[in-house]
């Protein structure tokens, strides 16, 4: 795929590879961020991110939506914002628990998987016990967050533009 420049690139120095959060211009972030919009990107990563969640046989979508499920019916949140934090933090911690690896799958490419699966979507979180012990991870898989990193650089490389650093 041709990679087409934005006609009115973003200026970033090169030291900004180094930047954090804390330390990124917030006028710079600002002009990404406006471009990325007004240019049609953050659509574009937001279908390529859900396409591979709906593709990825964990079926993450749908362990997410039975576990909301599971939280209302049990009473543990009786309010959407209630809701919306307690999945953003199962799915923030399971994320934060869950062991990556990356194998081979015998074509030269490598595959990455979260946890020890039964084939469903279920983990044991490290467990050794039987099926009582087993709960769908709510883990975002890590292929689906590589491929979503890979379409967000190829539409930063369409609008910024790296400056060179001065010579001394």
């Amino acid at each position: 795929m041709a990679s087409q420049h934005s006609p009115t690139p973003v200026k970033v120095p090169a030291a900004a590879a180094n930047y954090t959060p804390a330390t990124l211009d917030q006028d710079l972030r600002s002009q990404i961020n406006s471009l990325l919009i007004k240019e049609g990107h953050v659509a574009k990563i937001q279908e390529h991110l859900l396409h591979h969640l709906h593709a990825h046989p964990s079926n993450w979508p749908t362990v997410v939506q039975n576990h909301a499920l599971s939280l209302l019916r049990s009473g543990e949140v009786t309010s959407f914002p209630a809701l919306l934090r307690r999945v953003v933090e199962d799915v923030r911690q399971d994320t934060a628990l869950a062991p990556s690896s990356t194998t081979a799958n015998g074509n030269g490419e490598s595959t990455t998987t979260n946890g020890a699966t039964n084939g469903k979507g279920a983990t044991t979180n490290g467990n050794k016990g039987g099926v009582a012990d087993l709960k769908p991870s709510l883990a975002v898989p890590q292929s689906v967050v590589e491929e979503a990193l890979k379409v967000t650089r190829e539409c930063l490389d369409q609008l910024c533009e790296i400056e060179e650093p001065l010579a001394a």
